[in-house]
């Protein structure tokens, strides 16, 4: 007892740790419902912008469906990726100033390949060349 007749008071009182274990006890119970609600929510978030993108896909894709279905799309193609030329067409190709074209190049390595030999004397070549007889 304390010089004034009263009882010191307890910090925590039955009442605040009862009130305590229901908070803990409810969070402990709520984690799990929670955060499965939150990711249902993004992963319904991730596949509304997942469709979004799907269908502005599809559009472009379906344009371009449409574009194919045009015979002069499809010439304009050719000409373009393949280069192709129409009866009467002149082609011309531009080449940079110093650079090779693509015709230059495979005469430079068809020449190369006469000088060196046919396929077979090659072939023969490095058999001898590998076992050491020259």
């Amino acid at each position: 007892m304390n010089s004034q007749g009263r009882t010191p008071r307890r910090a925590v009182t039955g009442r605040a740790l009862v009130l305590g274990t229901v908070v803990v006890l409810l969070l402990v119970l709520l984690a799990s419902p929670l955060n499965r609600y939150f990711a249902s929510r993004s992963d319904a978030s991730n596949a509304a912008t997942q469709l979004q993108q799907d269908t502005t896909k599809l559009a472009q894709l379906k344009a371009e469906q449409a574009r194919w279905g045009d015979p002069g799309y499809i010439q304009a193609q050719a000409r373009l990726r393949l280069q192709y030329a129409m009866p009467g067409d002149t082609v011309y190709q531009v080449v940079n100033h110093g650079a090779k074209n693509d015709i230059d190049k495979t005469v430079d390595t068809t020449a190369k390949a006469k000088q060196t030999g046919s396929w077979n004397t090659r072939l023969w070549g490095s058999v001898a060349h590998a076992s050491g007889t020259s």
